[in-house]
């Protein structure tokens, strides 16, 4: 996922986070990232929900797909107008730093990615490699970044453990919120879905905070990595098991 850091000063302006991600083609970034693994590549369109999780569904609206011509409207609406190459407003360039781990192939590639699709639409895009030991603590944790990419790790409980990295910052307790932003709603959303008892009220609750997410364009899905395992051809019931549990009992070589 691409984290925006909602503090920086160029992207404080919602209609600013919005235009550019409209401008970014997740569809893309997903193929070029998946499709030499040879699986179905495409983008994820949930926050909180896996793919092959049940209550997945796609909450992204407006953002679920690219639209290069809306976000040049909305740069322009928001002031930030065309001046030779790039984007200027009051004399200072939109220009968005992407900060990515050294050494990371796949963070190379999304960045560069992002890089020619924002300057489509005159937007500079300058990439920063930083030592990946120092990445987290003196660069994400601290908020010196325009847009950052990493992963997060699905889990079974997928609402509970979303809520630290969606909730708002408290003063400089971040917790995992990394973009800096939230609101008060998605807050008491994330109480309520994990105060209920019903499977069913919890994954529609943990909808309607997955789209509030995308509404504060906090940060975009790419897609989701799939589990692979290499094994003998002789080994059975072991591989990659998502998010099912584990039968030791059952793990072996066939007899020959």
């Amino acid at each position: 996922h691409i984290t925006i850091n909602g503090k920086a000063e160029i992207l404080k302006d919602v209609k600013v986070r919005r235009a550019l991600a409209l401008a970014i083609n997740r569809d893309q970034i997903a193929k070029t990232l998946l499709g030499p693994l040879g699986v179905e590549a495409k983008p994820l369109q949930n926050h909180i929900f896996m793919g092959n999780q049940k209550g997945y569904k796609d909450n992204a609206g407006i953002l679920s797909s690219p639209n290069v011509e809306e976000a040049k409207r909305l740069l322009d609406e928001a002031g930030w107008k065309v001046e030779g190459e790039f984007r200027k407003k009051g004399g200072k360039e939109l220009a968005v730093r992407f900060v990515i781990p050294t050494q990371v192939a796949s963070s190379q590639q999304e960045s560069s990615l992002v890089f020619n699709m924002l300057k489509a639409i005159n937007v500079r895009v300058n990439i920063e490699a930083v030592p990946s030991d120092d990445f987290f603590e003196k660069y994400i944790n601290t908020g010196n970044f325009d847009f950052t990419v990493f992963s997060w790790i699905g889990t079974p409980f997928p609402i509970s453990s979303s809520k630290s990295i969606y909730a708002m910052p408290k003063g400089e307790d971040i917790q995992q919120n990394y973009a800096r932003i939230g609101s008060d709603e998605i807050d008491r959303l994330f109480d309520e879905a994990t105060a209920t008892f019903e499977p069913d009220k919890a994954i529609e609750i943990g909808n309607r905070i997955d789209k509030l997410i995308w509404d504060e364009v906090h940060s975009l899905p790419m897609y989701q990595l799939p589990g692979t395992q290499a094994v003998k051809e002789t080994l059975r019931n072991f591989g990659a098991f998502g998010f099912a549990s584990v039968v030791y009992e059952d793990i072996g070589f066939a007899k020959t």
